[in-house]
């Protein structure tokens, strides 16, 4: 080892040369003697100098590393990101403002200049005491049928923050609502037939079996469009290949189809599975191909004089194809007069029902004041696919509407929900 590597770290190179520890020479080899530390305890002096040097590149590296940390946050910045995104747990990562803009209502709730956080705490509370939960499809012993599902309903908490606080000054908000679909849908009970709707849908739904009456239908899209009702027709496919020009309209005009057999004159008591089958198969056919539909469009199955026969089930479970009877009938073909069957109707309809009609002259009549009796109860008239489905919006039950700018809010408050399941667009 030469003398300059003997040199121990800690102790002052200059002074160290010239004997200031015990028992060194200048130039030899510094060994520690006494209170001094033994030789090559620490670094050598030339791996002091490397060290050093070491340590300024290290002092450059970093130096430069800080340079373009800030310079790749003033381009973030420029380009509209803020460095809050990565801190989550602060709660302002989402660029809401901390406060309600002034004059802002929430109902009939003044919220203008509430904080954030009182906003959260008040929507959290509300949430806790409103809410109904979904309901899911059963069997119906009764009728040996399925009762359709329905969705919940429960406070969007998130949603109803973000409007609320970004609501501009001197404005009124609607809460935001969210469905809960149900754990059991019609899909899980294959084959049975529907007789009714969910009862805690506040909907109807018109079934229009059509073999006859063509020359009643122009009248009757008029009087359904008049109303803004949409319906559900089921043609036979005979009628279907004579009229497709009708069928088309019924579909253009954004009513569903369904079928009603291929022929209105099959005695379908004494056919065979097999033959119902074939029946009902030609039928899809027939009104798909009239309307331009892929023929799975067509699901649902209404047969002649609602015979309902174990054949008839069995061959509405292998077309694919779902079982529908009906719980209120207009008997229009019977001739009663337009005002009673109109009344009639209003009167007897309860949410979820289906109601059985045909293009007559009467019900062409009666279909202005049933329309807007229905709705003034409350009522909306749905496609059949729209009644059945659990949860709300365009392939579903009428849309949720939301606890809006008057007294439903304080109802909501006290747990009672009825007002929020009305349809949307309905005062």
């Amino acid at each position: 080892m030469s003398g300059r590597d003997g040199w121990t770290a800690g102790v002052d190179p200059a002074r160290a040369g010239d004997g200031a520890g015990p028992g060194t020479r200048k130039g030899a080899p510094g060994r520690a003697c006494g209170g001094g530390r033994p030789a090559g305890r620490g670094p050598a002096r030339g791996a002091w100098s490397m060290a050093g040097t070491g340590s300024a590149r290290y002092r450059w590296r970093r130096a430069g590393a800080w340079l373009l940390l800030v310079a790749a946050a003033v381009a973030l910045g420029r380009a509209g990101w803020s460095p809050a995104r990565l801190l989550p747990w602060t709660g302002r990562a989402d660029g809401l403002p901390a406060r309600v803009a002034p004059g802002v209502w929430v109902g009939p709730v003044p919220a203008g200049g509430w904080p954030r956080d009182r906003v959260q705490v008040w929507l959290e509370a509300l949430a806790r005491q409103t809410g109904m939960p979904p309901e899911d499809a059963r069997f119906d012993p009764a009728n040996r049928a399925v009762i359709p599902g329905v969705a919940g309903l429960e406070l969007d908490v998130p949603a109803s923050l973000e409007a609320i606080l970004r609501a501009p000054r001197d404005s009124r908000v609607a809460l935001r609502f969210r469905a809960v679909p149900p754990r059991q849908d019609l899909d899980d009970f294959p084959g049975h037939p529907v007789y009714h709707g969910n009862r805690r849908k506040q909907a109807v739904t018109f079934l229009v079996n059509v073999a006859w009456g063509e020359e009643f239908l122009p009248a009757m899209f008029a009087a359904l469009e008049k109303g803004g009702a949409r319906v559900t027709f089921f043609p036979t496919g005979r009628w279907a290949q004579g009229h497709p020009d009708l069928v088309a309209e019924m579909a253009r005009r954004g009513h569903e189809l369904g079928s009603h057999g291929f022929s209105d004159t099959l005695d379908l008591e004494r056919q065979p599975a097999a033959g119902v089958l074939a029946d009902l198969r030609r039928g899809v056919e027939a009104v798909a191909r009239a309307a331009g539909l892929d023929p799975a469009a067509v699901r649902f199955y209404s047969t002649h004089r609602g015979v309902r026969t174990a054949a008839v089930e069995q061959a509405a479970a292998e077309a694919g194809v779902r079982l529908i009877y009906w719980s209120l009938d207009t008997v229009d073909w019977t001739k009663p007069a337009p005002a009673a069957m109109a009344r009639r109707i209003v009167t007897g309809a309860r949410p979820g029902d289906l109601i059985l009609m045909h293009p007559t002259a009467v019900t062409v009549e009666a279909l202005p004041a049933m329309i807007r009796g229905l709705r003034q109860r409350g009522l909306a008239i749905v496609p059949l696919g729209q009644l059945l489905s659990p949860l709300p919006g365009d392939d579903g039950q009428p849309a949720f509407r939301p606890l809006g700018p008057a007294g439903p809010v304080l109802a909501a408050t006290r747990g009672a929900l009825g007002a929020v399941l009305a349809p949307a667009g309905h005062p």
